[in-house]
């Protein structure tokens, strides 16, 4: 935590400020950046550097960095692409330790721009001079006035009557993170950091987000994301998030194909496959949003420190159809609008008309605006239900009645420690009335938009699941996974497509379960080995080249017979062979016959940024037709695996439908942490990994693995 702080704290609290490429012109970046040092009143040391002036904003002015009779903490860079790197150069020689390069004209511009970028990420390296960028608006912080931008947002002015700012923001999208932090101003949220990281020749987006996760006064943090550069810092600082109870939203661009192929254009950056990022946030606790307002509703709920202990949510509005809209929206994404208790029913009978609903959601009709007292009282027994986690209310704080609802809302919200959030009426272009600046005050979390309000909610009760789920997982032990660093010492130099006998032997290592099964290299040695391990059985063909077995007819199933075996070993030998001619054939597979179970694949990719991943959903064919799959990041937990299952439309077979048994969970969970860890072990020498199908049988009888390719990477060196 020291060493973050102490190498990125010169971005953050400089004690003096070098603009260098400063300009009188407030238009141009470096004019922009620093005037907006003046002007907002930064207290540390600014030196303007441009030789073609003597004084800017009244601060003289120098003809270069090294001609600054000062220490230099931070340089803010503005000057064309071909002169950075002599600049930053004598940067170094000043004993600058940190640079914020706003010129473009790099990686994002093709193969020479690619270079220069790389000679200043050689620069840091060599130096110890820490570079954001290039191509990058810059830092702001706003507690400390240090305005090292040159977007518009450092002309903003804060929010009226704004709190503590508790907020950072790091974005790889300059332009658009500046219109995220405006809204979030406009939404009322200031931020005390914004951050963007242009082409990360040095730091990178999980760099600044760890800076912040040790900053004691950060309680959220948000982020915009194209591609993780590092996976793995990427879920180190998720860890640390996790363990300072500090929530990360980020909103990841390049959901579908369209959007990766713009991101990879616009920063360098690899968009990566969507469903792996959504799997990795899961497992990560890294809430994922849509758009800026979930960022700006989520905040007052973390502020006012309350965590919900269940996903029960109980809705209060003056509108039926607004109750029911709301009920449907919390139930989609994954809150529960639970029967309320029958004395908690009897209650509410008593105190709303007859006309009103007493049910979840309680509609209070517009007796409200008669005598809100009904919506007090209704709260009040609501927050004593047992089956009750969290209260929304959505109802009118106008005067004449406003002061007094939001005075006695406070006192129920200090009674009790469950989550409520109020969803005022706030009509376009209508001022916030008094009794909502008091409930504001009170931290009392208000939102105005009742989407968004349930959105928010809903993102809370995610995290307050992961919170426990990962307090859980640290109070047991890991079970423990076998060695089969044996199976891959035996794989030698090997390197591609494994045969399907080699690929098994590698998983057993691990203790996956695999068929029974020999290879055959004559047709006697089959029909012996058939009877060896016992009628009936399936034949395939064992080659690293030939992986749809099906596709180039080498494959027979259900064999009862000497004969039967015999002439099925010339026919899968005969068709191999002609399917693909010069083909390495190490033989025919004898393997036992598995009973029907359901099939399911495991698979294992590699990502550029994260490693190995792994994949889950239903075998067979279903998996290139539906592509019903889910992904997290290796390694994994029984939990992780668990969820993995749980998020595909084929756990509803799984479960048992119709009338079958439920499958074997826990073996097949165990199964897809074996493989996370089989993967591990063979790091970057694994390309991928399939088991397809892997059998799964009911609760108690396991699961086997009936065909499987692993292809290695590149020439592999354990032995």
């Amino acid at each position: 935590m020291e060493e973050v702080t102490t190498a990125l704290k010169p971005f953050f609290a400089p004690g003096s400020i070098a603009v260098i490429g400063a300009s009188s012109d407030p238009e141009k970046p470096g004019g922009r950046a620093l005037r907006a040092l003046v002007n907002k009143g930064y207290a540390g040391r600014v030196y303007p550097v441009n030789p073609r002036h003597a004084t800017i904003f009244g601060l003289p002015c120098y003809p270069s960095v090294t001609d600054i009779p000062g220490e230099v903490d931070l340089a803010v860079v503005s000057v064309p692409a071909a002169q950075v790197y002599n600049t930053l150069e004598r940067c170094a020689q000043k004993g600058v330790r940190a640079a914020i390069i706003f010129s473009s004209g790099f990686a994002e511009t093709g193969p020479e721009g690619k270079l220069w970028q790389a000679q200043i990420t050689a620069l840091a390296r060599r130096t110890g001079m820490r570079v954001c960028g290039p191509n990058c608006l810059g830092i702001v912080n706003t507690e400390s006035n240090v305005m090292a931008s040159f977007a518009f947002i450092v002309d903003l002015a804060d929010p009226p009557g704004e709190g503590p700012k508790t907020v950072g923001f790091v974005t790889q999208s300059g332009a658009f993170g500046a219109l995220i932090y405006a809204q979030a101003l406009a939404g009322g949220v200031g931020l005390k950091y914004f951050v963007s990281v242009g082409n990360e020749a040095d730091l990178e987006f999980a760099d600044f987000l760890r800076y912040m996760v040790h900053d004691r006064s950060i309680r959220v943090i948000g982020g915009y994301l194209e591609g993780a550069k590092d996976g793995w810092k990427l879920r180190r600082v998720a860890e640390e998030a996790a363990e300072a109870k500090k929530p990360i939203l980020i909103m990841k661009a390049g959901r579908t194909s369209a959007g990766a192929r713009a991101a990879a254009s616009h920063t360098g950056s690899l968009a990566g496959e969507d469903r792996l990022y959504s799997g990795f946030f899961k497992q990560t606790g890294i809430i994922r949003i849509e758009r800026p307002e979930e960022l700006i509703a989520f905040v007052p709920l973390v502020t006012a420190g309350r965590l919900p202990k269940g996903r029960n949510i109980a809705l209060v509005t003056t509108s039926g159809g607004a109750g029911v809209v709301l009920a449907d929206m919390c139930e989609g994404l994954g809150l529960s609008v639970p029967r309320l208790g029958e004395s908690t029913i009897a209650k509410m009978r008593t105190i709303l008309p007859s006309f009103a609903s007493a049910q979840n959601p309680v509609d209070l009709t517009a007796q409200y605006i008669t005598n809100p007292e009904i919506l007090l009282d209704s709260l009040k027994v609501l927050v004593e239900d047992e089956k009750v986690d969290i209260v929304l209310g959505n109802f009118d704080l106008r005067e004449p009645y406003g002061v007094e609802v939001a005075r006695r809302c406070m006192e129920i919200y200090r009674s009790t420690d469950k989550t409520i959030v109020v969803s005022p009426w706030i009509l376009p272009g209508m001022a916030e009335g008094e009794g909502v600046k008091m409930l504001r005050q009170a931290g009392i979390p208000v939102i105005p938009d009742i989407f968004q309000a349930v959105r928010a909610i809903a993102h809370l009760a995610d995290y307050a699941d992961f919170l426990r789920k990962r307090e859980g997982r640290k109070e047991k032990s890991p079970a423990p996974v076998p060695d089969g660093k044996c199976r891959i010492a035996e794989l030698g130099h090997l390197a591609g497509p494994l045969g399907e006998a080699r690929s098994k032997a590698l998983l057993a290592g691990f203790g996956i379960p695999v068929t029974r099964e020999a290879l055959a290299t004559g047709k006697e040695e089959a029909v012996s080995l058939a009877a060896r391990i016992g009628y009936p059985v399936a034949l395939k063909v064992d080659s690293p080249d030939i992986p749809h077995k099906t596709e180039a007819g080498a494959l027979r199933l259900n064999l009862r017979s000497e004969g039967e075996v015999a002439e099925a070993y010339e026919e899968i030998l005969r068709n191999a062979r002609n399917y693909k001619p010069g083909a390495r054939i190490n033989g025919v597979l004898v393997q036992e016959m598995l009973p029907p179970g359901i099939e399911v694949i495991v698979g294992v990719t590699r990502d550029p940024a994260f490693g190995p991943a792994v994949m889950f959903g239903l075998g067979g064919i279903f998996v290139e037709v539906f592509k019903d799959v889910s992904f997290r990041v290796a390694p994994l937990s029984r939990e992780d695996a668990l969820e993995m299952i749980g998020e595909t439309k084929g756990f509803q077979l799984l479960k048992g439908a119709r009338g079958a048994p439920p499958a074997d969970m826990e073996a097949l969970a165990e199964t897809i942490v074996r493989v996370s860890h089989l993967a591990l072990e063979l790091g970057d020498c694994l390309e991928e990994l399939d088991i397809n199908p892997l059998m799964v049988y009911p609760q108690g009888r396991g699961v086997k693995a009936a065909d499987a390719m692993v292809v290695l990477r590149r020439e592999s060196k354990w032995s």
